[in-house]
């Protein structure tokens, strides 16, 4: 026994080979760090001074310390690469066959980015500046509230304002346009911190109709134009139409001009405005006058051939009768008319406002059923005396036509509105002494006249 102790000494003291188990000791670990960003990579390490015993594992929480996952590895150093949340490390340390021992924990803490959030609230507003009052509530953001911030509008610059951590802002009394935002930081010092939307409180000056130029005197279903709307704060909505001033038909047409065309009658027009949120405004009417120039040629009616009759116009301006034939004036409302053929008289009359109005009359020519003297035979010999072939009254029907035949029923002559004057002639030479036949035909008239008609020049 003695010399086994001897030997057994011998070893230890020489070579080292034995060493007697101790209490297992975890040790201390490092290698904690902060990221402000998903993207990390790093060691933990155990110092192997501070422990006693052999690594059997690593062990990983996520949820600072409670629970403890085991990760295989055995080496004094544990690598890790982009962990998504923040993660506790620590090494499990057996000596022999005494307890295991856990070293201290480091931990990888992760901030994801800042995010900012978004505002709710503001808005354009038709108030009147430094009135008003309600909540802004920032939602959505990642972090710890800093400040919130505020600008006046056309003001590049952004003031914090004090004391305002808390995710909702009061606000009351504005006075401009104004802006609001949140700075949000998470994480330690070093990470970046991100700003919020934008809440906006825009006011909107109140609507304005403006000016619509202008009324004006129009004649009947002749003129056009365009009316202006000038002076309006906002856009045109729409346009309104009345005849009566009372009842208005909208107009879809949301530009300041507005065309009218031909109008027969008084109309009134006006505009409707709005700027942005604010209510609507309306402007006043404009009037465009109709003044009807109540024109008549008065009525239609029916004479004999050669009677007259005195026209009966109506109208207020000056009168113009057309056409001239038959009229014994053209520049009063009544002359005499003794129209020789069924005729239409048109009246214009221009009124004072240069408007032109027109009417007509109708004068129907009843021709009388012709009873006039057919002379049978006329000598066409120069002497002065019958050398024309004569038929009475002929003149009082001027669309009446005759037709000249010889023995042979060939046509000599023929003429429409016969006035006497027929010498016997063919072509130009004189036809031969002899007989020859007539037909009288009217127009409008289912009469016809038939005879014959000797020519003699030795007579």
């Amino acid at each position: 026994m003695k010399s086994f102790q001897k030997l057994l000494l011998f070893l230890i003291v020489c070579f080292g080979v034995f060493k007697a188990n101790a209490q297992s000791v975890g040790g201390t670990t490092s290698g904690a760090a902060i990221y402000c960003a998903n993207a990390n990579s790093g060691f933990i390490n155990l110092d192997t001074s501070t422990s006693n015993g052999t690594i059997i594992r690593w062990e990983a929480s996520t949820d600072g310390g409670t629970n403890w996952l085991p990760i295989f590895n055995i080496s004094n150093s544990h690598s890790y690469t982009n962990i998504p949340q923040s993660t506790c490390y620590r090494a499990v340390v057996k000596d022999g066959a005494f307890p295991e021992a856990v070293s201290s924990m480091s931990c990888i803490d992760i901030y994801p980015p800042s995010a900012g959030g978004t505002i709710t609230g503001g808005g354009v507003f038709c108030i009147v500046p430094g009135t008003g009052a309600g909540t802004l509530t920032l939602s959505g953001y990642t972090g710890s509230i800093l400040y919130w911030q505020d600008s006046i509008a056309g003001d590049p610059s952004w003031d914090s304002i004090p004391g305002t951590t808390n995710f909702t802002l009061s606000y009351s009394n504005f006075t401009a346009n104004t802006y609001y935002r949140v700075v949000v930081k998470n994480g330690p010092t070093q990470c970046a911190s991100d700003t919020s939307s934008i809440a906006s409180f825009t006011f909107d000056s109140l609507s304005v109709a403006g000016t619509i130029t202008s009324s004006d005197t129009l004649c009947p279903g002749i003129d056009i134009g365009t009316l202006s709307l000038t002076g309006n704060v906002g856009g045109v909505l729409n346009w309104l139409s009345s005849t009566d001033n009372i009842n208005w038909t909208p107009i879809s047409n949301t530009t300041a001009l507005q065309a009218y065309d031909s109008l027969l009658q008084t109309t009134w027009y006006k505009a409707v405005t709005q700027n942005g949120n604010c209510p609507t405004d309306t402007s006043a009417s404009v009037e465009l006058t109709i003044v009807p120039n109540l024109v008549s040629a008065g009525n239609d009616t029916t004479i004999f051939l050669g009677q007259s009759i005195q026209l009966n116009g109506t109208g207020n301006g000056t009168a113009l009768w057309s056409p001239i034939d038959g009229l014994d004036s053209i520049n009063i409302f009544n002359p005499t008319a003794t129209p020789t053929v069924t005729t239409t008289y048109l009246l214009t009359v221009t009124d004072n406002n240069s408007c032109i109005s027109k009417d007509s009359v109708l004068i129907t020519i009843d021709l009388l059923e012709f009873d006039g003297t057919i002379t049978n035979l006329f000598t066409p010999n120069g002497d002065g005396i019958n050398d024309t072939w004569h038929i009475k009254d002929i003149e009082k029907y001027p669309e009446s036509e005759v037709f000249v035949y010889n023995i042979y029923g060939k046509l000599i002559y023929t003429k429409k509105g016969y006035t006497n004057d027929w010498q016997g002639t063919y072509n130009g030479a004189e036809v031969p002494d002899g007989t020859y036949y007539y037909v009288l035909r009217f127009e409008d008239n289912d009469k016809i006249s038939k005879g014959s008609l000797d020519i003699l020049r030795s007579k």
